[in-house]
């Protein structure tokens, strides 16, 4: 069949439930579109009163399934490059199953060589087998040292030369071909003048792992920062009188106020932190995994560059630290957490991880809504946040789904 209605469902976007609607997609274009004049060649698809909502979209993802996606290096052979694009394909196909059907791979702080190697396979694409890659994002290597968290300390440095010293270490002068966002600290020397050159790029630049003070900080968002990476970590904690980068989500001028990433697994940030910032700004909220490559494999220690990482369900931490190192909880679950500790209906929790994320990194035309002309990229839930199945450019996939709730506290 050319087309598809899908039928007696509610579709669910734009932070709200529009009961009992149609939505048609056209099976060649990978596209939806208005209803047909002939619709004898359309396949009805009854939900049964299921919710059809945006493919769901993570801007922060550091390897799933055993990939880290900032594995090869400069002893990386010709072989290794291309067992690692068979293993990132097979990973991003699995990863479908969870909802997310676009994606930015994030590339934690590393030296140049590894830049060389990863980000080509980061350009952007349009699959109906897997995970779309959004672009990559590159977390650092210009970074806070007194806030580096996990990443290594060798690898951060300045970006004296501004725009061309990130041109330089990401070894990349059309940035924009590879790159979706860019994290890094607004106090490191050359990274302010490097940010309205970035935003020319159509390149997100997001503040985080910084130590910097509300003043600078929104000197950033005035140059053209949209965006702060997880929000309360790796930044200095808010204090009544010294409000520091989390101010920001509540700036005076809220056409100025960015984005913000938020881990909402119940070990990153306590449920009560995440409350208060989703109720203080939700337009703005976005949920993010962080998921290290460890998400979906068993508890246990595991290799991380020259560092190991435990793993015990949903934490992971340096290896005798407790030094927090990504996270391992989908997304799906996430939304369900968020919908419980902020006592939000799912479709505004939804919207955190569909409408939100799109319009921080501009692919709202493509992605995470449900209007004409985006992707057929779907996922159909239950009405408590439970995926049944995933539709990728109008292709069903069988979805996974596991129930994992966070305790109601967080390890900080």
């Amino acid at each position: 069949m050319r087309y598809t209605r899908f039928t007696n469902c509610d579709l669910c976007d734009e932070g709200k439930l529009h009961h009992n609607k149609d939505l048609y997609i056209d099976n060649e274009t990978g596209k939806i579109i208005e209803k047909p004049e002939d619709e004898s060649d359309v396949e009805v698809v009854d939900l049964q009163g299921l919710i059809l909502a945006p493919g769901l979209l993570d801007v922060q993802n550091n390897g799933v399934y055993g990939l880290n996606f900032s594995a090869l290096n400069s002893k990386s052979t010709d072989k290794d490059i291309k067992d690692f694009k068979r293993d990132y394909a097979d990973v991003m196909a699995k990863y479908l199953t969870t909802g997310v059907t676009a994606m930015c791979p994030t590339v934690t702080s590393n030296f140049p060589e590894v830049y060389e190697k990863v980000l080509e396979i980061y350009k952007r694409t349009r699959s109906k087998d897997e995970t779309d890659c959004m672009g990559a994002h590159c977390e650092g290597p210009f970074l806070s040292h007194q806030k580096k968290g996990c990443h290594p300390e060798e690898t951060l440095r300045a970006a004296d030369k501004g725009i061309e010293s990130m041109k330089e270490v990401y070894n990349k002068h059309n940035l924009s071909d590879y790159v979706a966002i860019v994290t890094a600290a607004p106090e490191v020397p050359g990274v302010l003048d490097s940010i309205p050159e970035l935003v020319k790029q159509n390149i997100v630049y997001s503040i985080g792992h910084t130590n910097t003070d509300y003043i600078t900080a929104l000197k950033a968002v005035e140059k053209g920062a949209t965006m702060l990476t997880h929000l309360y970590n790796a930044m200095p904690q808010p204090h009544h009188r010294d409000v520091g980068t989390v101010g920001l989500i509540s700036t005076p001028i809220p056409s100025k106020t960015p984005y913000y990433g938020i881990i909402s697994d119940g070990v990153h940030v306590d449920p009560s932190m995440v409350t208060l910032a989703y109720r203080n700004n939700p337009e703005k909220c976005v949920l993010v995994t962080d998921a290290m490559h460890l998400i979906g494999l068993p508890d246990g220690a595991y290799k991380f560059g020259d560092q190991q990482i435990t793993k015990t369900g949903s934490r992971l931490y340096l290896k005798g630290t407790k030094t927090l190192a990504g996270a391992a909880t989908t997304l799906p679950q996430g939304v369900r957490n968020l919908m419980s500790w902020a006592e939000i209906p799912l479709a505004e929790a939804v919207k955190t991880v569909t409408n939100n994320p799109a319009r921080c990194i501009n692919v709202q035309d493509k992605k995470g809504f449900l209007n004409v002309g985006c992707d057929a990229d779907l996922v159909v839930m239950d009405h408590r946040g439970f995926l049944k199945v995933v539709y990728k450019l109008g292709k069903r996939v069988i979805a996974v789904d596991e129930n994992s709730p966070s305790k109601l506290s967080a390890l900080l």
